[in-house]
């Protein structure tokens, strides 16, 4: 299987992190035409990743996800236990549904001259505030201490990348000041085989983003 991605993209990464995890091979592709009309003949929503089965052209990180848990059962990144599952979702959609939204203006200020740096304080503590409920979330769900990565971790993680850096580059931020359970973590997800390769993947991803003419 080809997965059509980039070493930045914190969508694609979250589906190299299950891969390597799990131990499923899949050949690395560039998207050819990435941001073109070309490009988005081939997938209709225009992004990545896309994972060519073969046979079929899977987008959407998420469902990615969940197809390569169904097809590599073992090892299981996923409770088979209902509710436990419906609490892994909760971690599992949270990147998408909250962090993400409030991060974006953020990162969009990473490509602009003249920054507003009003806007900036005003988008980071409202980042700050998706980060505190994450928080408190952690303690509820009796989530603080887990210690099996499994598809949760890999949605969020490659995500709090930039929700740390970005905050910093911008204006020095600490998001996690107030989220220690967040905090810590972030402190044990990074320590996982899986996860410090595609957080060195992202970084020499960006590094490259950062310095392109």
């Amino acid at each position: 299987m080809k997965l059509i991605n980039l070493a930045h993209s914190p969508y694609a990464a979250r589906v190299r992190m299950q891969a390597y995890a799990k131990g499923i091979e899949l050949e690395l592709v560039d998207p050819e035409g990435f941001l073109t009309p070309e490009f988005k003949q081939f997938n209709l929503l225009g992004k990545v990743p896309v994972l060519d089965t073969g046979e079929q052209l899977i987008p959407e990180s998420i469902v990615i996800m969940d197809y390569l848990e169904d097809i590599h059962p073992e090892p299981a990144m996923r409770p088979r236990d209902a509710q436990k599952r419906a609490l892994m979702n909760i971690f599992y959609r949270f990147p998408d549904v909250y962090v993400q939204p409030v991060l974006l203006p953020l990162f969009k200020q990473l490509g602009v001259e003249a920054r507003d740096q009003d806007q900036i304080v005003e988008d980071i503590a409202a980042l700050d505030i998706q980060m505190q409920v994450l928080d408190e979330l952690l303690e509820r769900f009796d989530r603080y201490g887990h210690n099996n990565l499994d598809l949760a971790d890999c949605a969020l993680a490659p995500i709090m990348y930039f929700a740390i850096a970005v905050p910093q580059m911008l204006a020095q931020a600490d998001v996690l000041a107030n989220s220690p359970r967040v905090a810590s973590w972030w402190g044990w997800v990074q320590q996982q085989d899986a996860v410090a390769r595609v957080l060195a993947e992202i970084d020499e991803g960006m590094k490259a983003f950062m310095t392109k003419d």
